[in-house]
């Protein structure tokens, strides 16, 4: 069964595609969104086709149109290591992030993307932490 997207969970603004020639149409967020704009909505933002067509290879602004898996909070993982490795992970998370963004998603309210998820891990090891546990949850959403 093919999933169907609301249209109130695309951000605001975001462009779509009208290339249907493209070679990733049939796998492109971009262009699967725009069968999901209701009849109601006036103006959209969308990739210029005068642009596209300029364009060779792969395109740039490809989204592939499967969700990705999220996860949120990473309390529990610095729970489980001791004080001094700890102190040293958070060091370097808070450098990676700020301070500020560090904190959210130590919570849970901003989640972590792929590849913050592997920049993650990579301070991890980086500070010499071998194994780890899961984050504190997942969800899967669109790469917008």
């Amino acid at each position: 069964m093919k999933e169907t997207i609301d249209f109130s969970q695309i951000p605001h603004q975001y462009a779509m595609c009208l290339n249907r020639e493209c070679v990733q149409a049939n796998n492109c967020l971009r262009q699967v969104v725009v069968q999901y704009v209701p009849a109601d909505i006036q103006l959209w933002t969308i990739i210029s086709p005068a642009y596209l067509a300029t364009l060779e290879g792969n395109c740039p602004h490809h989204r592939p149109a499967a969700k990705v898996r999220y996860a949120r909070g990473f309390i529990h993982i610095l729970e489980n290591l001791p004080y001094n490795r700890m102190q040293t992970v958070v060091a370097r998370l808070i450098a990676l992030f700020g301070k500020r963004t560090y904190y959210r998603v130590r919570k849970g309210e901003r989640p972590l993307s792929i590849a913050e998820q592997q920049q993650f891990f990579r301070v991890l090891k980086q500070c010499g932490v071998s194994s780890w546990g899961e984050f504190d949850a997942y969800f899967e959403d669109y790469d917008w």
